[in-house]
Order: structure tokens, then sequence, then C-alpha cells
């Protein structure tokens, strides 16, 4: 499978915060990945890693795949900062007012849907 372009510090980072936070083994991430240890090496010697190997190791050890390739995220909820502002403040809202706001939502992004299909609409007329 084709590795993931992120040919950074921040992948070796992260791995080694993921080896200290579920006290494991490059050896053990190597058998959760199903890889070799040296391909683990490689792993921090190009900054890389490929898709399946990525997937494997955040559904195994619990760790959303953005944080993993490096996002600013939370470990445990997988939310960014912004999000988790935004789930904050609706947990603060009683249950009618939360019921509201989805409602909210969903209208605005039909309202976004139905703009940019009549703007691809009229894309597609001949001139």
């Amino acid at each position: 499978m084709k590795p993931l372009n992120r040919c950074e510090p921040a992948l070796a980072a992260r791995l080694d915060e993921l080896l200290k936070m579920k006290g494991i083994s490059k050896a053990e991430m190597a058998r959760i990945a199903g890889v070799s240890p040296q391909s683990v090496n490689g792993w921090y010697r190009r900054g890389q890693i490929s898709k399946t190997s990525a997937m494997r190791l955040c559904s195994t050890l619990g760790v959303p795949l953005l944080w993993l390739l490096g996002e600013e995220v939370e470990p445990a909820s997988g939310l960014t900062s912004r999000q988790q502002r935004m789930l904050d403040l609706f947990d603060q809202l009683p249950d009618l007012e939360q019921e509201n706001m989805l409602q909210v939502f969903e209208r605005r992004l039909k309202e976004l849907d139905d703009l940019t299909e009549s703007y691809l609409q009229r894309r597609k007329r001949p001139f």
C-alpha cells in the first residue's frame, strides 16, 4: 500500500509518544502493525508510514489517525481545540436548545448544499 506523504519529524515524535503512552517497544509496535521491526525503523528514518500500518496501530492502540500523523488533536478524543470548544459549549445548553442547534446546523448545511448544486448547474450550461 502507498505510504502516506508525511515526510516530517512529527511522525517520529508521535511514534515515540505512542511507545511511551502505551508502554510498548518498537518490536511490539511492529507486531501490531503486521510489519517487521526494520519497517518501524524505516518509519522513523523516512518520516512515512503506510496507510495500512497507521490504521492498524490506531485501531489497536486506540489513538486517532490524525493525531498519529501529527495533527493538533487530543490523543484521547481526536478533536481539534475548536471542535472541543464547540462540544463544551454545546454540552452546556439545555436539551431543547441542543436539539434547536442541531436543526440550525442541518438547515445551514442544506442551504450550502443547495447553493453549491445551483452553482455547479450554472457552470455546466453552455455560454
